[in-house]
């Protein structure tokens, strides 16, 4: 279950939404082109742009809208034992509860999750019953997607000496300050602890910061694209 805040002309509206709910919720948003970004809690930000005309004028204004999805239990931070558990569950669509010295386990064909560490799955809600399985909540699946996509920027090198034969190093020779003959160099790496952001360098942090962004979001509409998107009927 998530808190639903939605940012809309008329203000804010707060209500819930069941997972059934947030997953064609998200699935309708990464349709319509919207931005996309599961956090590490479990939820997920969504946000459009809405073009609007003004009242008097006619002037086109641009208008930030969004809908957020907090998880009423956040995932917290997820332990090596605890990913090595969901990604047995994940990965076996067999996962089922069974019984073991009167106590409930998850189990599939070939392993077996202990009871404590079952119970504590159950109740940081990270695992649900579907029927006869069980399977990862959305709200594990979308903390752990952003977990698994953590980013960060580099900080500027700053002012450096130029090599030699750099054509610019005569740019910096009046710099005041102990800087004389040094360059500034503004550029920032970006990175991301999934290994894809190793080669993508901003001009400015700023520019770094955008390349996370926009990693994080790509992440995420592929996510939601493979894996919560309904099936598209073939056509004759």
């Amino acid at each position: 279950m998530f808190k639903q805040t939605q940012q809309h002309a008329g203000g804010v509206t707060e209500g819930t939404a069941s997972e059934p709910a947030a997953r064609m919720l998200l699935a309708t948003a990464v349709r319509r082109g919207y931005t996309v970004e599961a956090t590490p809690a479990g939820g997920a930000l969504i946000t459009w742009t809405r073009h609007l005309f003004g009242a008097t004028d006619g002037a086109v204004v641009l208008a930030t809208r969004s809908i957020s999805l907090e998880p009423f239990t956040p995932v917290g931070a997820l332990s090596g034992p605890t990913r090595d558990d969901l990604a047995l569950i994940g990965g076996d669509r067999h996962a089922h509860y069974a019984e073991e010295d009167g106590r409930r386990v998850i189990a599939g064909p070939m392993w077996r999750i202990p009871a404590f560490a079952t119970a504590r799955l159950r109740a940081r809600t990270l695992v649900v019953e579907d029927g006869d399985r069980v399977r990862l909540s959305l709200t594990a699946r979308l903390g752990l997607l952003a977990q698994t996509h953590r980013t960060r920027t580099t900080e500027p090198e700053g002012f450096r000496r130029p090599s030699a034969g750099d054509p610019y190093g005569s740019a910096g020779l009046n710099r005041p300050g102990g800087r004389a003959g040094m360059l500034r160099d503004g550029s920032s790496w970006a990175v991301c602890s999934c290994g894809q952001l190793n080669g993508a360098l901003g001009g400015t942090r700023d520019e770094a910061r955008r390349l996370t962004r926009e990693h994080r979001r790509a992440m995420t509409a592929q996510f939601v694209t493979e894996h919560l998107a309904p099936p598209t009927r073939a056509t004759a």
